[in-house]
Formats: C-alpha cells, structure tokens, sequence
C-alpha cells in the first residue's frame, strides 16, 4: 500500500486565510475604538485580551487548515502546526464522521477515528464546512480512508455516521 496524504487544497486555504484577514481586521477596529482609558483597570486591559483572543483563533484557524491525514501502510500519521501523532491501524476501533457547530452556529462535518482505549481524534484536514472540502470531495476522502483501514486491519465495518 503506497502512502496517502489527504489535506485542504490550495482554494480551503485561501479561503481560511481571507477569513483570518477579517477576524485581524474586526480586533483591529475593536481594538482602536476601545483605546479610550477606562475609570476602572489599565488601559491596556483589552488590548491585551483582543491580542489573546485574535492568537487563539489564528492558531485554531491555521492548524485546522493546514494540518494533514498520511496514510501509510503502519497507521495513520496526522500533523498539524503543533503536533504530530502516529495511531498503528490495530489501535483504530472504527472511523467516524460526525456533525459539529462553530462558534457562530455554522455547521461542519468532521471524520474522527476511535481507538482501542476509548479517546476519539478528529483527523486534520479532512473536514466539510464552508472552508473546507466539498461535500463530495469529503466524502471521496472519507472513503479513501475507511478503505485504507479496511486494508490494513481485514475489517469490514462501514463509516459510522453521528449527527
């Protein structure tokens, strides 16, 4: 079995990078209207905290997008900025996509997969959403996957589907 990298394209990233610009410029002009000194605390009070805020979003925003799933003949390796961690296929119980909700409400599918000691990971770079991958092309990368498990462990389990 060769290698398989499955991740967001060049148009996912784009468009998580314009969306990065705005939620830059939305601190920006709260933080320049909230420069006036307050009565009570420092006036560097919320500066500081949009400056946290902007740096946890930025860095959710980017390690969704450009973390990525390789699929290799031992397991599944998944990167992303911060992290890389390696799951043997023997470890994967079952593969899962499951629905979740952003912080403003906009749904997104996600695949995960459970291993043998109960923990569920969401797999990096393959997700449905506005931003992400298109419906069919998530569902041709989710097959791709669940395939490869299917492979590698003699498993014949189908895509569990959560809402």
């Amino acid at each position: 079995m060769e290698e398989i990298r499955i991740g967001f394209g060049r148009r996912e990233k784009r468009k998580t990078l314009l969306r990065l610009a705005a939620l830059v410029a939305l601190f920006g002009v709260v933080g320049i209207i909230k420069d006036t000194p307050s009565q009570a605390g420092s006036p560097w009070t919320i500066p500081v905290v949009l400056a946290m805020l902007l740096i946890l979003a930025a860095t959710t925003l980017l390690n969704h997008t450009w973390g990525t799933t390789l699929l290799t003949p031992t397991g599944i390796v998944m990167q992303t900025l911060l992290r890389r961690r390696t799951v043997p296929w023997d470890q994967i119980t079952r593969i899962e996509v499951k629905r979740r909700s952003g912080l403003l409400g906009n749904p997104r599918m996600v695949a995960r997969i459970h291993r043998t000691n109960g923990a569920a990971i969401e797999l990096p770079g393959l997700q449905q959403s506005g931003t992400g991958q298109s419906k069919p092309d998530f569902q041709e990368r989710v097959g791709v996957l669940l395939r490869y498990w299917q492979q590698a462990t003699g498993r014949t389990e189908a895509v569990l589907v959560t809402p």
